[in-house]
C-alpha cells in the first residue's frame, strides 16, 4: 500500500503549531502580547508605612508624592501612578490631629476642575469606587469626604492639578494626580 502527498505537501518534518493554526489567529495572538507587553512598564505601584519611608524610597524626590502638602503624619501610603500620560493615583491616613497644614493648602471645590472631573480607574482595590469615573460629589459627600483642588504650575508649560478627597474625622485621603 503506498501512502500519497497530497499536493504542497512538504517531504520534510512534523506538523508545526503554525500549520495547525490559521495565520489571524496567530497574528492576532502575537498583537495581543506585545499590546500587554508594551503596557506593563508604564504602571508603578507602591507602599509605604509612613512619609518617612517614602522618602527612603525616593517617592518625594521623584515627584509621586507631593511631601509639601501630606502631614507628616501621613502612613498607609498607597501610590500607583503611569507615566504616559503622567497620571497618579493616592491613598494616606493620618493623624486628624496634625491636619492643619493640608487644611491650608488645599481649596475646597463644589464642583471639581474640568480636567479632573472624571477619573479614571486605577484597578487597585484601594481606591475608592466613589472616586472612579464620572464623579458624582453628593455620593462623595454621603460617603465621607470633603472635595479639594490644588491647581499649580510644574513647569513653564505644565500645571498639575490634584483632586483631594478627605474625610478629616477618620483621618483618611486620596488624591488624583494629572498634568495639563
Amino acid at each position: 500500500m503506498e501512502l500519497r502527498r497530497s499536493r504542497g505537501a512538504q517531504k520534510h518534518g512534523p506538523p508545526t503549531l503554525s500549520s495547525k493554526l490559521p495565520r489571524r489567529v496567530i497574528i492576532v495572538w502575537l498583537c495581543l502580547v506585545c499590546l500587554l507587553l508594551a503596557c506593563s512598564g508604564d504602571r508603578n505601584e507602591s507602599f509605604y508605612p509612613s512619609l518617612a519611608d517614602e522618602d527612603k524610597a525616593g517617592a518625594i524626590t521623584h515627584g509621586w508624592i507631593p511631601d509639601d502638602l501630606l502631614p507628616g503624619s501621613s502612613r498607609s501610603i498607597h501610590e500607583v501612578h503611569e507615566s504616559s500620560p503622567s497620571i497618579e493615583w493616592c491613598a494616606f491616613e493620618f493623624s486628624p490631629t496634625d491636619s492643619q497644614g493640608l487644611r491650608k493648602n488645599l481649596k475646597s471645590v463644589d464642583v471639581p476642575p474640568p480636567s479632573v472631573k472624571r477619573v479614571p480607574d486605577p484597578y487597585v482595590s484601594w481606591w475608592p469606587a466613589v472616586l472612579r469615573g464620572n464623579l458624582d460629589v453628593n455620593e462623595i459627600h454621603k460617603d465621607g469626604f470633603n472635595l479639594y483642588a490644588v491647581v499649580r504650575p510644574e513647569t513653564s508649560v505644565t500645571t498639575e492639578i490634584l483632586l483631594f478627597s478627605i474625610d478629616w474625622e477618620k483621618g483618611r485621603g486620596f488624591f488624583y494626580r494629572t498634568r495639563i
